[in-house]
């Protein structure tokens, strides 16, 4: 039986990545993508990094200590269907994929040196090459035997900044010597506390000591630990996809705001994105809320169960503005909006009724053609009828200092 050979490939600078993707004049720029609310740097270009910006700075001190980066409200729809376009180039290379986040995926690539016909140095370069040239995007790959060391070697291509490295089985030991315990991925900061008191202060200590200890203080998780650090891969890739619990979409205004229509139209936004995620991982819903955030903090929302499922935003989109005008005043300033959607089911596990709606069902072959107008032409190429999409590209970019 071959050994295992896992891969990862982590997106570099991911958030900001997708945002440069968009708007190639921000290529070479300091730019700096903001939490929900615009209230810490979440991602920041190399550019941004060397500035000296760092990771969770909040907005008002970055913005005033580097006042020439170019600050971004995060925009997770983008971030989302860049991703799901990744995956799919992965998927390429092996039927097993582990999606770990956003940015991030576990592929395994046993036997993929014999079908592609090269090492795996040249594998991981030649993937890195794949989704650069049919994305744009730069990623790091890390290749070795096992889901522990894969990370490890995708983190030595970051800080490399060479962003393809492969660890060997022969070198395990000399690449894991050093390596304090809490930089090892899965070892929290109990865990390392806990190492640490009984000698162990780095990676290539974990190794010394027998199964027997392990079992002893640390159960099962912990001989995985010590397994996956041998290069064994004991930490499977099922290749499933978990599908959400509930789907939900949240912005920051580019600028606070008393403006009906403009609110309105940030919601539909929201509500196309949860729906078209619902679709893509062939959900319904029956509950929906909806979420404004005032300028001073304070929350207001209004939630709704359903007493039927869909996916469709062309059927949702009247009890999204029933919630919206029971909720809004209009002597309030908002700073941000949100939707969500729970209750789901799997449309695959359900069993079909005898007579369908044809409303629902006209509703929702028209959803996903929209979906395949966005998928060919690009976001928002068409929309719920006067949604004001064009106004709120213009604020968003007059925040950024693009017009």
């Amino acid at each position: 039986m071959k050994e295992k050979i896992i891969g990862l490939v982590d997106g570099n600078n991911f958030f900001a990545s997708c945002e440069i993707l968009m708007n190639p004049s921000l290529k070479g720029k300091p730019v700096c993508v903001l939490s929900n609310n615009d209230g810490c740097v979440i991602a920041r270009s190399y550019e941004a990094k060397k500035l000296g910006i760092r990771m969770g700075m909040p907005y008002f001190m970055a913005k005033r200590e580097f006042p020439k980066a170019v600050y971004l409200s995060s925009n997770f729809g983008l971030y989302h269907d860049i991703s799901m376009r990744m995956m799919q180039i992965l998927r390429n290379y092996t039927d097993k994929l582990d999606i770990y986040s956003i940015d991030e995926a576990f592929l395994d690539l046993t036997g993929d040196d014999e079908i592609f016909g090269m090492n795996f140095n040249e594998l991981a370069k030649l993937i890195r090459k794949d989704i650069e040239n049919n994305l744009g995007l730069s990623v790091s790959v890390g290749i070795a035997n096992s889901k522990i060391l894969a990370k490890l070697a995708a983190q030595k291509a970051k800080d490399k900044q060479i962003f393809s490295y492969v660890i060997e089985k022969h070198l395990i030991k000399n690449e894991i010597e050093n390596i304090p315990v809490e930089e090892i991925w899965g070892i929290g900061k109990n865990i390392a506390h806990s190492l640490r008191a009984n000698g162990i202060f780095y990676a290539d200590e974990i190794l010394l000591k027998n199964d027997e200890f392990y079992k002893k203080n640390y159960g099962k998780k912990g001989l995985e630990l010590k397994y996956e650090l041998e290069g064994i891969s004991v930490i499977p890739l099922t290749g499933i996809i978990e599908k959400p619990k509930s789907i939900q979409r949240t912005r920051a205004f580019p600028e606070f705001t008393k403006e009906k229509q403009y609110i309105t139209a940030e919601l539909a936004m929201h509500l196309h994105n949860v729906c078209k995620k619902l679709r893509e991982n062939n959900l319904e819903a029956c509950f929906i809320s909806v979420m404004l955030r005032t300028k001073d903090f304070r929350v207001f929302g209004r939630e709704l169960k359903l007493d039927f499922y869909t996916n469709s935003e062309l059927i949702l989109v009247k009890y999204v503005k029933i919630l919206f005008e029971s909720i809004y005043r209009s002597e309030i300033v908002y700073r941000a909006s949100g939707l969500y959607a729970g209750g789901l089911r799997d449309i695959e596990r359900i069993q079909m009724t005898l007579f369908d709606n044809k409303n629902e069902n006209k509703a929702k072959n028209l959803s996903k053609v929209m979906d395949k107008l966005e998928d060919k032409y690009g976001k928002n190429i068409i929309t719920l009828g006067q949604t004001g999409i064009k106004e709120i590209g213009n604020k968003h970019k007059r925040k950024m200092g693009l017009v």
